[in-house]
């Protein structure tokens, strides 16, 4: 008996083009995706405005949140325009990109907008705020944000703080969070433990090298 082949992707791809239906549906999708980027662009223009008038050759928030380059003098303007009323995405990509230290001065906002938002994303974009901007003194007032429930799965975007602090502190308070049973944090406590414990043995194995090169 003969084994049936399947389809592979590049035929499922000529028969989907070939139906009228379909060609027509993603048509539609795609004038929909268009607009709607337009419509942002449109929304976020007194923000883009404002950041190229101080120098930041940029078409959004975004740009700032995927460069390496510093951008100190773009804080104090994207802090004005995060907290007024703009449509998705437009204010999760503001709130990223103050996931910076130098945005510290904002953290007491960020605390007030994240606890009364209501809109997923930009609670997430608050979340990885939070902890990107978060100094040794707001570690405290961020684990009572970790620790609430109500905050949903953006709590986990909040551990990042925790994880990326060379105080050792913050790994002995991941294990008492651990011990704390929270479902909705458990498998990403342990995955940020685990990364702990490669980094500790990659640091050992590096020690254990230099004594070696040393004692030849």
């Amino acid at each position: 008996m003969t084994k049936k082949k399947g389809v592979t992707v590049e035929e499922l791809n000529e028969r989907l083009n070939a139906d009228p239906s379909y060609v027509a549906r993603e048509a539609r999708k795609e004038a929909e995706r268009q607009d709607s980027a337009r419509q942002t662009r449109i929304a976020e223009s007194p923000l883009v405005d404002d950041l190229r008038g101080a120098g930041y050759a940029v078409e959004s928030a975004w740009d700032l949140v995927n460069t390496a380059e510093p951008y100190p003098g773009a804080l104090p303007i994207l802090f004005r325009h995060l907290q007024r009323s703009y449509p998705d995405p437009i204010p999760e990509g503001i709130a990223r990109a103050m996931a910076v230290p130098d945005a510290n001065f904002a953290w007491p906002t960020f605390v007030e907008l994240y606890h009364r938002e209501g809109s997923d994303r930009f609670k997430e974009g608050l979340a990885v705020a939070l902890a990107g901007s978060a100094h040794p003194k707001d570690m405290e007032n961020l684990l009572s944000l970790i620790r609430d429930p109500r905050n949903g799965e953006s709590r986990l975007l909040l551990l990042l703080a925790l994880e990326r602090s060379k105080d050792p502190w913050a790994e002995n308070v991941l294990r008492g969070l651990q011990g704390e049973g929270d479902p909705q944090l458990a498998q990403e406590l342990g995955l940020i433990l685990k990364r702990f414990e490669q980094k500790r043995k990659r640091r050992a194995l590096r020690a254990s090298s230099k004594k070696r090169d040393k004692g030849c």
